[in-house]
């Protein structure tokens, strides 16, 4: 998706307001989520202009059942043809207690007319899949806590330098499904493993268990190049895969305080010198 407008965009005169509107046919809406904002709530989406004269983009927000949206203003509103008016926007609360029906649409205020266009997504199972993902997280969110918590100091495991923590699940008052630990996930940089290894899971918090403690280490995934150094946009965004009751498995982010985050980095950095 090309954003972007130029310095210079607000000595262009603004478009005349008896100019014919722009038919929708010449207005391409999409939507999107990079892959560094993966396992977060925001998306990037915009208005492309391919008609041949200047127009405004002042606000914009997503219409579709499965999620509610905010109305985002656009300050850069000038979009010449060829050129896109893109925006960040970060989907609210999950509608689920019923399944969405009708395609999502993007509304913009265009040369101060409210338009409701079709909105293209580059993935198209995207929004389906991030409402599931935001429902069924809704869902353990209500059943159980996962906190993720480490040690001041590092100790050396099998030769190898970590920072020890611990995960810990605590279930919610009234809840009785059991809930799963299936897996661990780091990150390019980031070996994040149970302590004992990984005949320790999967582990399960049964019904009649309040709280659940799983020894974790998190070290160095030895990826001491420059392009990974250099490239991780998702460093710190560790992963505990886990199941509520007979639900798919899903996957919980958990991202160490800062103080923690220096501690690792210190750790990656004495591994690749």
């Amino acid at each position: 998706m090309s954003a972007g407008l130029g310095a210079g965009c607000t000595s262009t005169p603004k478009p005349d307001p008896a100019a014919p509107e722009v038919p929708s046919a010449q207005l391409d809406a999409s939507v999107a989520q990079f892959r560094f904002d993966e396992g977060t709530r925001n998306l990037r989406a915009g208005v492309t202009n391919n008609s041949k004269r200047d127009i405004r983009v002042s606000a914009a927000t997503i219409a579709w059942d499965g999620f509610r949206f905010p109305k985002v203003p656009i300050a850069d509103d000038l979009v010449k043809p060829g050129l896109t008016a893109a925006f960040d926007i970060a989907y609210g609360a999950p509608r689920c207690s019923r399944e969405p029906t009708g395609k999502p649409a993007l509304v913009a205020v265009v040369d101060g007319r409210t338009r409701r266009l079709p909105l293209r997504v580059d993935d198209p199972e995207l929004l389906v899949r991030l409402r599931d993902s935001a429902c069924a997280a809704e869902r353990l969110n209500a059943a159980a806590t996962v906190r993720l918590s480490f040690e001041p100091t590092t100790v050396m495991v099998h030769g190898e330098e970590y920072l020890p923590g611990r995960v810990v699940i605590a279930r919610r008052p009234g809840d009785a499904e059991p809930v799963r630990m299936v897996d661990l996930g780091g990150s390019v940089l980031v070996d994040f493993v149970a302590r004992n290894g990984r005949r320790s899971l999967p582990v399960t918090l049964a019904a009649n268990q309040r709280q659940f403690v799983l020894p974790v280490l998190a070290g160095s995934a030895h990826r001491c190049d420059g392009h990974a150094r250099g490239n991780s946009s998702q460093t710190f965004l560790l992963s505990v895969y886990l199941r509520l009751g007979d639900a798919p498995v899903q996957r919980r982010i958990l991202i160490p305080a800062a103080p923690d985050q220096v501690r690792v980095l210190a750790v990656i950095d004495r591994d690749c010198r």
